[in-house]
């Protein structure tokens, strides 16, 4: 397994590669929010400075409200500098990738300190950008871990709601 896999539901699931964070939503939910903000403070813990957030956006996903968007950044304001790089991969498209992309660029603007950020339309694009700005050990880490990690976190997820169905 690629991915230490933290919080699986239908609403999103959350696990780690090395000092990168991956979030996929489906879903909004209090409870997933505060998981990923608790996890990011665990990885700082851990790692120490140099983590990385991916947030993977499945078409259809509702725009988080505001108090999860203050959650959100919370990390990034609580630990400016600790966080080396942001990326969010909005799949959709048409309006809904646009109203996402409004989202995650003024939730970043409400970070205290700059992180470096991308917005992408894929997980191989996102990836790609955050093989350049993360490392594992004292390698860069590999853009297929994460691509294979964000399919991993899918795949449990899949698992999870076909059980409960």
């Amino acid at each position: 397994m690629t991915v230490e896999v933290r919080l699986v539901n239908d609403v999103c699931a959350i696990g780690w590669v090395d000092r990168l964070n991956i979030a996929v939503w489906r879903a909004n939910g209090v409870h997933e929010a505060q998981t990923y903000y608790r996890e990011m403070k665990a990885g700082i813990s851990r790692f120490g400075w140099g983590v990385g957030h991916l947030a993977v956006i499945e078409p259809g996903t509702p725009l988080p409200p505001p108090e999860l968007r203050k959650l959100i950044v919370r990390v990034f304001n609580e630990y400016p500098g600790a966080v080396s790089a942001v990326s969010v991969a909005c799949e959709g498209q048409g309006f809904f990738a646009s109203a996402v992309r409004s989202v995650a660029t003024g939730l970043m603007m409400l970070a205290s300190t700059p992180v470096t950020f991308r917005l992408s339309g894929s997980v191989v694009d996102s990836a790609a950008f955050l093989s350049k700005h993360m490392v594992a050990g004292e390698a860069p880490l590999e853009a297929a871990r994460i691509v294979s990690a964000v399919q991993e976190l899918r795949h449990r997820m899949r698992m999870k709601v076909a059980k409960s169905a």
